[in-house]
């Protein structure tokens, strides 16, 4: 329920306003911060295939060479999509067109990671081709069904927010439960509860206000109560005593494949797009935070016998790593922008301008 909770609030945060304009930026930073972990996922797995890092390794349920990498890329494409909104946000940058295009790519990666979550277990189980092309076309139906039928099905409901400037008690009861039944449908198509209750967020109407309403209703439960309690859970499935100096190796390079995966990504993907380099090199260190969702897709890999206890543990390091390490390269990043792209970030307030004939304030 946590999961839930939380990956509803970060889909009410997707502002489409914000894409507008911006399909080449956010396509080619999308594509480059999920191909280039992937790729090094394949690149590293054959390295890591051993019994320190494979769940279940030597036995009858040992997972494919395939299914182990795809799961490492899938792992190393992760980006902390809400510690990236509101990064942006303290900074004022979130509307600027490097923060919107970041914060864009990083919604469509974090779908874009589950689907590879997906088909990395699907493997692992052994999966026909059949059932996993089964389950592919059931997921694409589903998306199109949330955005083509479902979200216009819930305009009415935004109106009605927006009349009464609040979301009142039946209207909080008809938003829950279309989480928790999306939640429901994306789990039993095979694709994990995590991206339905995202989805179910991401097509909400009135989405400034309901964003503002519903995080009122839900953040302190969600992140006092509910959250806690699954990283308490993650802790007590997470064993550091198991990471001996002969893990040491491995785990290095892992954390190293991720960041450069994600910092190179982001930065080549902005390019491309369009952004300088300075707003792409913003946009790759933005890119190589994980925060929770690391955390959630590696317990879903020990949950499904692809990764091992101790390859959790490295995933657990990658977030405490990488999280901790964006914010002073950010503030570096941020001082390099030029001048004018930084005070041309929507949002960001200026200095009011002293009065006529004022001295000007010491130095």
């Amino acid at each position: 329920m946590a999961l839930i909770m939380f990956m509803f609030l970060v889909g009410i945060e997707v502002n489409y306003s914000r894409l507008k304009g911006r399909a080449k930026a956010i396509g080619s930073v999308t594509v480059a911060v999920v191909a280039l972990p992937i790729a090094l996922g394949f690149l590293i797995g054959p390295v890591l295939y051993n019994a320190k890092f494979v769940g279940f390794f030597g036995t009858d349920t040992q997972p494919s060479r395939v299914a182990f990498a795809l799961m490492v890329g899938a792992m190393l494409s992760v980006t902390a999509f809400p510690v990236m909104a509101h990064i942006l946000q303290e900074k004022a940058l979130s509307t600027s067109r490097m923060g919107s295009v970041g914060i864009a790519s990083a919604a469509t990666v974090s779908v874009l990671m589950f689907l590879a979550i997906t088909l990395a277990a699907s493997v692992a189980s052994h999966d026909s081709g059949g059932d996993i092309a089964t389950r592919f076309i059931a997921a694409a139906a589903y998306v199109a069904v949330m955005a083509l039928v479902v979200r216009p099905l819930l305009r009415p409901l935004g109106r009605a927010a927006e009349e009464k400037a609040t979301v009142t008690p039946p209207m909080f009861g008809v938003i829950f439960v279309l989480v928790f039944a999306s939640a429901f449908v994306a789990d039993r198509i095979g694709i994990n509860v995590i991206p339905g209750a995202f989805l179910a967020g991401a097509v909400l109407p009135a989405r400034e206000l309901i964003n503002r309403e519903m995080r009122l209703k839900l953040r302190d439960i969600t992140l006092v109560v509910l959250l806690p309690i699954f990283l308490a859970y993650s802790g007590l499935n997470t064993d550091f005593s198991k990471l001996g100096i002969s893990f040491a190796a491995g785990i290095a390079l892992f954390l190293a494949a991720g960041i450069a995966g994600k910092w190179v990504g982001g930065l080549v993907g902005g390019r491309v797009g369009g952004l300088t380099w300075q707003e792409s090199n913003v946009v790759g260190v933005l890119m190589n935070c994980r925060g929770l969702l690391v955390l959630v897709a590696a317990l879903i890999a020990l949950q499904s016998g692809v990764i091992s206890p101790q390859m959790q543990a490295g995933a657990v390091l990658m977030a405490l790593i990488t999280t901790m390490m964006t914010g002073p390269l950010f503030d570096r990043a941020v001082s390099k922008l030029p001048a004018d792209d930084h005070a041309a970030a929507e949002g960001a307030v200026p200095a009011p301008a002293p009065p006529s004939g004022a001295p000007t304030p010491a130095r």
